[in-house]
């Protein structure tokens, strides 16, 4: 208890500060109602608190951070689900294309076609077959630079 009391007794420190910045305490103290040197306390308390507890902010943040990455993970898993479902649909629109195609213009335009589905399909199995749990989520977001990735690649072969 004596120990407690001798740690918490006040004593005199002498600073130097510029001019301006004393000014700008007493303002502050002024305006407060408070003494200058209370302002310099709380100061000095802010300041040993922040490098206190500096080493606590990574892991406050992380902590911070968990329910939001948690919400982005569905929120990533519901816009996959999307993308599958829309992907069936075109494909179903691209084979019907074929198949009009083939009926209605003939070999040739059909060839033609099947040859541009072809490089088509090659551009989206490479996005497709990629693994989306191992992607980067940066990768999931800008899923539309993929297929520039994609295209550097394809010309090189």
């Amino acid at each position: 208890m004596l120990k407690e009391k001798e740690e918490e007794k006040l004593v005199t420190m002498v600073i130097r500060v510029p001019k301006y910045k004393k000014d700008m305490i007493k303002n502050i103290a002024k305006s407060q109602g408070r003494y200058e040197a209370d302002i310099i306390r709380s100061g000095i308390d802010k300041e040993l608190n922040l490098d206190l507890y500096q080493d606590k902010m990574e892991e406050l943040i992380k902590e911070i951070l968990k329910p939001i990455e948690e919400k982005m993970d569905k929120f990533l898993k519901s816009q996959r689900k999307i993308s599958v479902k829309f992907l069936r649909t075109m494909a179903i629109g691209t084979y019907l294309n074929s198949e009009v195609m083939k009926n209605l213009l003939g070999d040739e335009h059909y060839e033609r076609f099947n040859k541009m589905l072809k490089n088509a399909r090659k551009k989206a199995n490479y996005y497709v077959s990629r693994d989306p749990e191992g992607m980067t989520k940066m990768d999931l977001y800008d899923f539309y630079i993929i297929g520039d990735v994609y295209r550097e690649e394809f010309r090189n072969e």
